[in-house]
């Protein structure tokens, strides 16, 4: 049972559980502070947790390692492409398949698209 514990706060951690409850606890200090420094050091916490909120919102840590996964393979094909075979010289790679193509430049069109569309709406929020 108490692997089973660990398991599960493994996984708030990664899924983002938790925040809320900072969340509450800084306005809670915010609403116990006992003079001006107190205060601006809860609104400053606050601040915080709000930008990972909102961060998390757009794709936090998991995204990330989704998006990596699927990029992989193209970066280190491209990758050989480019330095084995082209600048080096050293072999000539099979060229991709139609359909694996066209996935490439999908995952290219998402992962860089999405990157600017997040870019986009972090400028939007301030």
């Amino acid at each position: 049972m108490h692997a089973r514990g660990i398991v599960m706060g493994w996984l708030v951690q990664i899924l983002g559980g938790g925040l809320a409850g900072q969340l509450r606890e800084a306005y809670e200090a915010r609403l116990r502070a006992a003079n001006d420094a107190d205060r601006i050091a809860a609104e400053i916490r606050i601040a915080e947790l709000q930008e990972r909120q909102a961060n998390r919102a757009l794709g936090g840590r998991l995204t990330a390692w989704v998006q990596a996964a699927w990029a992989a393979p193209f970066i280190l094909y491209n990758s050989k492409l480019l330095i084995w075979d082209k600048v080096l010289g050293l072999d000539a790679t099979d060229a991709l398949s139609a359909d694996l193509l066209d996935l490439q430049l999908r995952i290219v069109t998402f992962y860089f698209g999405g990157a600017a569309a997040i870019g986009v709406v972090r400028a939007l929020r301030r």
